[in-house]
């Protein structure tokens, strides 16, 4: 058993769903399970049919296609996408950025402008703040020193560089030779204490000197380029490369 469809051919509504034996009975005998049945009125389906067309050189009844659907306006073409009507199909084109409107009458993405700047200045605000986190990871690199043959890392972190600029200070007042603790690491990474003179922390604040020097102009140089640049170019920029050595 299965059910048959039964539609009235000008107003394509299903007007009945009566349950026959076979599809090929049902064609041989309509009137047998729908005595209603006019063949000049009427038109069968084997399957419910949600947008019902009758073909114009066949006169069968079938589903809409999706030309047809846009046509009738039963379905509205999302953005991207419009109706070729010389070759009967759709096509779609991919939305190139955030920053594009479709344009129906064009069939093309068009650039908004308060979209572009509104995305440009995200991009800004999220560069600047990249920036302070790289100048950080920059300003905050360990430096290698070699003291009696073996080698040390100093922790060059805000508090330690003002710790040592402190003890530098005492010492060049109480005219010293030597800073006799300097933290750093040894080479398991635990913490020690070493002696440094005067041609070893002048050595060692060189390169924290250059560092900080650095680390400034690089800042500077990055402020202006992302101020200045397209919105291609903030969309490849990578901020820790101004601070490559």
């Amino acid at each position: 058993m299965t059910i048959v469809y039964i539609y009235e051919a000008n107003s394509l509504e299903c007007i009945a769903r009566p349950t026959v034996t076979t599809i090929e009975e049902f064609k041989e005998k309509p009137n047998l399970f729908y005595p209603l049945w006019d063949e000049k009125t009427m038109k069968f389906s084997e399957t419910l049919l949600n947008n019902p067309v009758i073909n114009s050189k066949t006169g069968e009844l079938r589903e809409m296609t999706e030309v047809e659907k846009i046509k009738s306006g039963k379905t509205v073409l999302s953005d991207g996408s419009y109706l070729d009507e010389e070759n009967e199909t759709i096509v779609t084109i991919a939305k190139p950025n955030e920053w594009s409107v479709w344009d129906k009458d064009s069939h093309t993405w068009k650039v908004d402008n308060d979209l572009l700047n509104k995305k440009l200045k995200e991009l800004r605000e999220k560069a600047l703040k990249d920036l302070a986190e790289a100048k950080s990871s920059f300003l905050n690199q360990p430096l290698e020193i070699e003291k009696d043959s073996k080698k040390y890392t100093f922790e060059n972190n805000e508090k330690n560089r003002n710790s040592l600029s402190l003890k530098m200070s005492l010492m060049w007042t109480l005219e010293q030779e030597k800073i006799e603790k300097v933290k750093v690491l040894n080479d398991k990474k635990m913490v020690e204490f070493i002696e440094l003179d005067r041609s070893e922390l002048k050595v060692l604040a060189k390169k924290i000197q250059d560092i900080l020097e650095i680390a400034d102009m690089a800042e500077q140089m990055a402020v202006v380029g992302i101020s200045r640049y397209t919105i291609d170019q903030m969309l490849e920029l990578n901020v820790s490369d101004f601070f490559q050595n």
